[in-house]
């Protein structure tokens, strides 16, 4: 009797261990998929961001043409696309276990794909003397930044509200892992959070959309239909 209790528990003991390893390297496939897809993503943002930058170098060259109508369309696809792989990023993330050093590298690819776009846009409202306004949005942990989720969703709201004339690009302060992050963080001299850089204007602390629409509709050229 006692052998055959015995032989019970070491055949359940077994059978749970088996159980656990088989969900260890369940897991461990999945996250082997999600990183390679993630990586994908970014090796086609690499390629199209190559492209943007080619095609508004193009731009330069020519006299008395304007390719612009025909490559902007193209750059804010491109922007679309990039703010999809980071929501995917994101949610792969809060939902991993295992592998985080591999996917701070591919949160660090991200972080520099933005703040290419970032200085791409730059060079793309001069060659195409598009009516646009650039935004630089530093957030940082709940408990540093408890009024981050709040910004965010403003940033989201006025996002919809301008389309394509306002970029926000969001970077995680704390992620030091990238030196661009330390060399804006010095350059603008940013020690609160939220903080926003509007072009070259640096407001510290929570803006409301009153705080911002003044300044956003200010930086026009010509006001947008949003701004009255």
């Amino acid at each position: 009797m006692r052998n055959m209790q015995k032989t019970r528990y070491i055949v359940a003991a077994i059978i749970t261990v088996g159980i656990f390893l088989f969900g260890l390297m369940l897991g461990l496939v999945v996250e082997g998929k999600r990183i390679n897809y993630v990586q994908d993503l970014f090796q086609e943002q690499r390629a199209e961001f190559a492209s943007s930058q080619l095609q508004y170098s193009y731009v330069t060259t020519l006299e008395g043409q304007n390719a612009c109508p025909a490559i902007y369309p193209i750059f804010f696809n491109n922007l679309r696309k990039l703010d999809d792989t980071a929501n995917k990023l994101e949610s792969y993330v809060k939902d991993s276990r295992i592998n985080d050093e591999t996917f701070n590298v591919l949160k660090r690819e991200y972080t520099i794909e933005q703040l290419k776009y970032w200085l791409l846009s730059k060079q793309a409202r001069e060659a195409c003397d598009e009516d646009l306004v650039r935004v630089l949005y530093f957030f940082s942990t709940d408990s540093e930044c408890p009024n981050c989720a709040e910004q965010a969703f403003v940033l989201d709201y006025l996002k919809k509200l301008y389309g394509e004339k306002l970029l926000i690009f969001s970077l995680d302060a704390t992620f030091e892992q990238e030196p661009m992050i330390r060399i804006l963080k010095e350059q603008y001299s940013i020690t609160r959070y939220p903080t926003l850089i509007i072009e070259n204007q640096k407001l510290e602390g929570i803006s409301t959309r009153e705080d911002l629409e003044p300044i956003l509709c200010g930086l026009y050229r010509e006001p947008a239909a949003e701004c009255g």
